[in-house]
C-alpha cells in the first residue's frame, strides 16, 4: 500500500519528505505500532539507524520479556 500525502501538507508541517517519515515512524514506534525493523523498512533508515534516532530523542526500547525469551531461544538454536 502506497500513502500519499498532498505537497501543501507535507509543505505545512515544516518538515521535508523524510523528516516526516522519520517522525511518522517514531510516533508508531512510540505506540507500539510497528517495530524496529518495520520503522527501519519506513524511514530506508534500516533498524539500527532507526534505532539509534530513538536514541537520539531518549525514547526507550519497546523491548520486553517476550522479545528476550524469542532472542533467547533463536540463540539457543544457533548455538546447538
Amino acid at each position: 500500500m502506497l500513502l500519499e500525502l498532498d505537497d501543501q501538507i507535507i509543505q505545512s508541517t515544516g518538515l521535508s519528505q523524510e523528516q516526516l517519515r522519520v517522525e511518522l515512524a517514531v510516533q508508531l514506534y512510540e505506540q507500539g505500532k510497528i517495530t524496529v525493523g518495520q520503522a527501519g523498512r519506513m524511514t530506508s533508515m534500516g533498524s539500527i539507524q532507526f534505532q539509534q534516532e530513538l536514541g537520539k530523542r531518549q525514547i526507550p526500547s519497546n523491548y520486553d520479556k517476550d522479545d528476550l525469551d524469542a532472542d533467547l531461544k533463536t540463540l539457543s538454536k544457533l548455538f546447538q
